[in-house]
């Protein structure tokens, strides 16, 4: 009667063990891979003196001075300095 329930008990490790075996291929597919750095597209330097961010579209900005000037700064120039595409005054 023992040697029963050894052998059942001996069987009952193994086969759970051939089942976590087999669903760990299974389970690392389903787990989420770290997210790898990505280098930056383009690193554009602006100075303060023009003034505040109040819009982005097209990849361009549209920043305000202290003195009501809008400047358009386009962000994917082909050189390294930044393009101000529009200067704009209210009068």
């Amino acid at each position: 009667m023992k040697l029963d329930a050894y052998a059942k008990a001996l069987l009952t490790v193994i086969a759970i063990a051939l089942v976590a075996i087999a669903a760990n291929p299974w389970l690392q597919r389903l787990s989420v891979s770290p997210a790898e750095a990505q280098d930056a597209r383009y690193v554009v330097t602006i100075p303060k003196a023009w003034g505040k961010i109040i819009g982005f579209s097209n990849n361009n900005l549209l920043m305000e001075d202290r003195d009501g000037t809008y400047r358009s700064v386009d962000l994917e120039a082909k050189s390294e300095a930044t393009r101000v595409k529009a200067l704009m005054k209210m009068q």
